[in-house]
């Protein structure tokens, strides 16, 4: 361990001329890139992104009036679901609601897994419909006749 720290401190050659610092050293060996199943995830709190979609469908239950249900596909295992819809000061024909999958730590597990998603359509609903955005398409729906 001592000849390694003397043979480094050895290599590094620092100049102090005209304000420039010169270190050289040996390159450091570099793994071979693996597949991990965690991977990290950028941000302080986590990171939120658009995802897709495959199904949108209004149904209607007795107890609980319309409902909107969304299923697809999230990208991660821990990945958490949800809705967001965009502020208006008047409701549009067509109020826009965006499908986002947030990953709340810094790890996640690329494992594929499928989500299904029902919340209350009056909440979502402009004066026609509903426009669901997913990452890569968006779908309208109209409101049912009542």
């Amino acid at each position: 361990m001592g000849r390694q720290l003397v043979r480094l401190a050895a290599s590094l050659m620092v100049t102090f001329g005209a304000g420039v610092l010169d270190a050289a050293a040996e390159p450091l060996p570099v793994a071979p890139p693996s597949q991990s199943l965690v991977q990290p995830v950028w941000g302080f709190n986590g990171s939120c992104d658009p995802i897709d979609f495959d199904s949108v469908k209004i149904e209607y239950r007795r107890d609980r009036g319309y409902q909107l249900t969304i299923t697809g596909i999230k990208p991660y295992t821990n990945m958490e679901v949800s809705l967001n819809s965009e502020p208006y000061d008047r409701k549009p024909a067509y109020l826009r609601t965006v499908v986002v999958g947030c990953v709340k730590n810094f790890i996640v597990v690329p494992l594929e897994t499928p989500y299904y998603l029902t919340v209350p359509l009056a909440p979502l609903m402009g004066t026609k419909g509903v426009e669901i955005v997913g990452a890569s398409g968006s779908v309208r729906r109209n409101a049912p006749r009542r």
